[in-house]
């Protein structure tokens, strides 16, 4: 079997009697009766990460909670942005398994995309490496949003802006970064080359990298390109003995459940992942209808949640002090 999913579906009927035998016997109803009957199978297929990624199970969570209020089931498969692995299961979906497709954050390979339009199922992705991929899409504000949270670290007085990249071969990537860029040159600070690297979204490489930049380079705040990233810039810093934030400051981008929850409670850039997952559903089960969406490109806003792993620099509160004292800064 190609798909490494769980299904799990329910018949319910009306007669208590009936469904005690049903569940005595282990019955489960026919989707292939069902889909002959109907034309319909009832069941959406979802395509995600992996069933461990926080990022893809929030919008996961969206999208069962939209599916579950117009009484659609849901067959998950995992992917872990293997392109292979994922037009192999777009071939198996589109099969007559399911009424509807939503790819979390797929590959989408041109061969994958051609299968997907020949077979004329309903598919709606959610944050696809290419954002001009020729199916409906949701995506967010990814340039405004790192934008905004960079202008905070400027507005607090940070002047050396370390900044990790996420994955080259993604646009959002290039959009973030664009973001960052353009707050530093508006505020008229020059984007530092030694003090930008590329990283995964791992906690891992955020730690590796954010510990080579400090030990190298010495920022007094960082932008991370995701929240796993920038909590592992945390633990950096806290390595190399500063505090965090009155010695070092770090901005995210997700908003990840554990950024309220870490300590501190992380600064990060927030999607509306849960948002974004209902959306995708909502998109879908209308195409399911047989009704055109009047946007193909959903492109949903991003917000800066500010918590306390941002503060102002030291040489900034010491100015700021002596100012206020009537002395020199130190």
């Amino acid at each position: 079997m190609l798909l490494d999913e769980h299904v799990y579906s329910v018949h319910l009927d009306n007669r208590l009697s009936s469904l005690q035998v049903a569940e005595r016997l282990g019955y489960r109803p026919n989707t292939s009766a069902r889909t002959l009957k109907s034309g319909r199978s009832g069941m959406i297929g979802v395509m995600t990460l992996d069933l461990t990624n926080q990022f893809g199970l929030e919008i996961v969570r969206g999208i069962a909670d939209e599916l579950a209020g117009a009484e659609q089931e849901i067959l998950i498969s995992a992917t872990y942005q293997d392109a292979v692995r994922e037009k192999e299961r777009v071939e198996f979906l589109t099969g007559g398994l399911v009424d509807g497709i939503l790819m979390v954050a797929p590959v989408l390979e041109d061969e994958t995309v051609e299968v997907l339009r020949a077979s004329g199922l309903p598919c709606v992705v959610i944050d696809p490496r290419r954002q001009d991929v020729a199916l409906p899409r949701v995506t967010v504000d990814n340039y405004h949003g790192m934008r905004a949270g960079t202008k905070h670290l400027i507005d607090l007085g940070h002047t050396r802006i370390g900044y990790i990249r996420g994955g080259a071969d993604l646009e959002s990537t290039e959009q973030r970064f664009q973001g960052f860029s353009d707050a530093m040159r508006l505020a008229g600070l020059d984007v530092d080359p030694r003090l930008v690297e590329s990283c995964d979204f791992t906690y891992t490489c955020g730690f590796r990298t954010a510990s080579a930049l400090i030990a190298d380079h010495r920022p007094t705040a960082l932008v991370a390109g995701a929240d796993l990233m920038a909590f592992g810039a945390i633990d950096a810093a806290r390595a190399h003995g500063l505090d965090v934030p009155s010695q070092f400051s770090v901005v995210g981008f997700d908003d990840l459940p554990q950024a309220a929850q870490s300590f501190p409670g992380l600064t990060t850039v927030r999607q509306p992942l849960h948002d974004m997952g209902q959306t995708a559903a909502r998109a879908v089960l209308s195409l399911v209808d047989g009704q055109t969406l009047l946007v193909e490109h959903m492109r949903m806003p991003t917000e800066l949640i500010v918590r306390n792993s941002t503060a102002a620099p030291t040489v900034a509160r010491n100015a700021l002090r002596a100012s206020a004292n009537g002395e020199e800064a130190e």
